[in-house]
């Protein structure tokens, strides 16, 4: 497993490199910016995880953010902070990622919500859930037809995932046929399920459909 970590403290790096060496058996990459993390993404080829710092003096998160997903746009992306305030959080919501981990975090929180992104869910704490329910994410996908469905929170990836369910593909087959590996079609399947608000693949298709999404 290949992980790479971008943070602008060797010894806060160093130590969450210990903790997935030893909870995940991982191979750890680390970068003090995110041009040498660009760097390595293009070294390494593919990631199962990137880890990055929200706040790297002389850089833009949000850049950051952009320039690390359209790298490697298949792995899953977990943000850190040494702040939870509504700016990081909200930001964390807009981009997208697979996880946010406060630097707080006990190392049994960090290996548990790790765990839960390497299985293609998402992690959260409570005080992003509730920023989702009160204001959620402007990032949205306005209905082609149907001008009166109400949008969903879907990536330009999981539109193409959707309209494969849609299809009746497996994962393995919607793997194949966008070049991802099948633990990151699960991890899609999943956010769209969410951001649908279905129980499963059938409910999604049938909701995506009443929402003039497909």
């Amino acid at each position: 497993m290949q992980v790479l970590i971008c943070d602008d403290h060797p010894i806060v790096a160093a130590a969450l490199g210990m903790t997935l060496e030893t909870a995940f058996d991982a191979q750890v990459h680390i970068a003090l910016n995110c041009a040498q993390a660009l760097e390595q993404i293009r070294q390494i080829g593919r990631l199962d995880l990137l880890m990055l710092d929200l706040h790297i003096p002389g850089e833009e998160a949000r850049g950051n953010l952009a320039a690390a997903r359209a790298a490697c746009p298949d792995t899953p992306i977990v943000v850190f902070s040494g702040s939870d305030d509504a700016h990081n959080l909200r930001l964390a919501l807009e981009m997208d990622v697979a996880g946010f981990l406060p630097k707080s975090s006990p190392p049994e929180v960090v290996e548990a919500a790790l765990r839960l992104v390497l299985a293609g869910g998402r992690y959260l704490p409570d005080a992003v859930r509730l920023l989702a329910l009160a204001e959620p994410a402007p990032v949205r996908v306005v209905p082609t037809n149907g001008a009166g469905a109400a949008p969903a929170t879907l990536t330009v990836r999981q539109r193409h995932v959707l309209q494969l369910l849609a299809q009746g593909s497996p994962n393995k087959q919607i793997a194949r046929e966008l070049g991802i590996s099948p633990a990151t079609v699960k991890a899609h399947v999943a956010q769209v399920l969410a951001a649908l608000g279905a129980g499963n693949r059938t409910e999604a298709v049938m909701v995506a459909h009443q929402r003039g999404l497909l």
